[in-house]
């Protein structure tokens, strides 16, 4: 179990401290999930703040090299779940030039969604609730797996997008959505 957490917002452009502030409560919110490592990522473009959040709880992968938000060329990644088929995936991807530093699922999952965009969905098994962001397409998914059986839950406002593993994220960012 791994928690992530994180918003798109056009509320602290201004105030990146404040945003940074807020996206480090959310993920903390979720130490339970993960209390091997905790990682953040924060972009901007020219209309949001792009915040990630991620609590890690190693299982397939006890190095470092798995830690995320996960960074591969134009994408940024967090990732809470299971690919039971990455060995699979990951020799696909070696026969077509990738290479990778880790053992873990999460490199192949970003390396697949670079490889394939999003049609690399048809490819998964497991259970997973993703936040993907493409830099060069200025795109952000969310995404589940079929069963929804990984939380991602989300709130709203005029200003800003909120998503979390957990509830208890969401009402930190509750004073933001008014």
């Amino acid at each position: 179990m791994c928690g992530i957490a994180g918003f798109i917002s056009r509320e602290f452009l201004n105030n990146q401290k404040e945003g940074i502030s807020l996206l480090h409560k959310m993920t903390d919110a979720l130490s339970h999930r993960g209390p091997d490592h905790r990682g953040f990522s924060v972009e901007k473009n020219f209309q949001n703040m792009i915040a990630f959040g991620h609590r890690r709880l190693s299982i397939i992968d006890l190095n470092e090299t798995s830690n995320q938000p996960m960074s591969y060329e134009n994408l940024i990644m967090i990732f809470n779940g299971e690919i039971y088929n990455y060995i699979e995936i990951r020799k696909k991807l070696k026969t077509k030039g990738y290479t990778f530093k880790s053992n873990g699922d999460t490199e192949v999952l970003i390396k697949a969604f670079h490889f394939w965009g999003m049609e690399a969905l048809k490819n998964l098994n497991g259970m997973f609730a993703i936040a993907l962001y493409d830099k060069q397409l200025k795109k952000i998914y969310l995404i589940r797996d079929r069963f929804g059986v990984k939380p991602l839950l989300y709130s709203k406002s005029q200003k800003s997008f909120y998503f979390a593993s957990e509830a208890r994220s969401l009402y930190l960012a509750k004073k933001y959505s008014l």
